[in-house]
């Protein structure tokens, strides 16, 4: 059973909300505030109804997330599970549409308040645009998300950017969220594709592993995610990109000497990652990159 959430909560808004935002966090003290800061920036206080998920937490997030002197209200589990998280948060969220962040990625406030607006106004599902911050990261890293960065049957989805979107009509298209490993992914797998926008605003900003094995573990935990999917996808959109993205990888590669390097780098880090997912976890489900969340 799940943990009764104990929740740090401010005085009213003074009109409702354009939305929620449901930020799980577990461990996050690296980058709690940073992630509240560009959130509230340029965003009158009223303006978002802000839920902060502590689950399983061992450090200070909860307590940083309380000073940070945003409107914020904070919500501890004990148990550490971010589908818990999520249910916890949409079970006190206050309105509709809904955004669910992850505590480790930066969204700039006024591409949540387009995001949330363009739900209000008829997309059912949607999320900013991507950048992936690969300066500190080695130099396969970066040539790996260069590649990543020309393929569209990726970017056009909902999945793997720390952030998505979901009206009224979109949130009801299932009940609580499971325990799966990648939420974005099953949420992914509940829409077609022409239902899932993504919104011509400030890109949500991504921190992307530092080394070679940080960015294993990442992908491996995608791909056990998207095993665990499989049976939920109605729509045919896990076959659908994958046959994209092979043929989209193709034409990177055309593009010149340093496009194929980057295609085969791509490459070489997805068939690893596959490989790898014969191998046992040794107890740990969640395979997280903190080389990433640095304060």
């Amino acid at each position: 059973m799940e943990a009764v959430p104990h929740s740090h909560i401010p005085a009213s808004a003074a009109r409702p909300p354009l939305g929620s935002v449901v930020i799980p966090a577990h461990n996050e003290s690296a980058g709690i505030r940073r992630c509240l800061d560009a959130l509230f920036a340029g965003v009158a206080p009223e303006e978002l109804d802000v839920l902060v998920v502590c689950n399983g937490c061992g450090d200070d997030t909860a307590a940083l997330a309380r000073s940070s002197g945003h409107p914020v209200r904070v919500i501890e589990l004990e148990a550490a599970s971010k589908p818990a998280a999520l249910r916890a948060g949409d079970a006190l969220a206050r309105a509709l549409p809904r955004i669910y962040l992850d505590a480790d990625v930066v969204l700039h406030g006024s591409a949540a308040c387009v995001l949330l607006e363009r739900l209000r106004a008829g997309a059912v599902a949607a999320r900013p645009p991507i950048h992936y911050a690969s300066s500190a990261s080695s130099a396969p890293v970066r040539s790996y998300y260069r590649a990543r960065s020309q393929l569209p049957a990726l970017l056009g989805s909902l999945w793997g950017a720390g952030v998505y979107g979901l009206s009224e009509a979109g949130r009801s298209r299932f009940d609580a969220f499971p325990d799966v490993v990648a939420d974005d992914l099953w949420v992914d797998r509940q829409f077609a594709p022409a239902e899932i926008e993504i919104v011509d605003c400030p890109p949500v900003e991504v921190a992307v592993p530092r080394r070679a094995r940080d960015l294993l573990r990442v992908l491996r935990r995608t791909y056990r995610g998207k095993a665990e999917t499989a049976g939920v996808d109605p729509h045919g959109r896990g076959r659908e990109t994958t046959v994209s993205t092979l043929q989209q990888l193709r034409r990177v590669a055309a593009a010149g000497p340093h496009a194929a390097l980057d295609a085969a780098t791509y490459a070489a880090f997805a068939v690893s990652a596959r490989l790898a997912l014969a191998a046992p976890l040794s107890g740990v489900r969640w395979e997280r990159d903190d080389s990433s969340r640095t304060r």
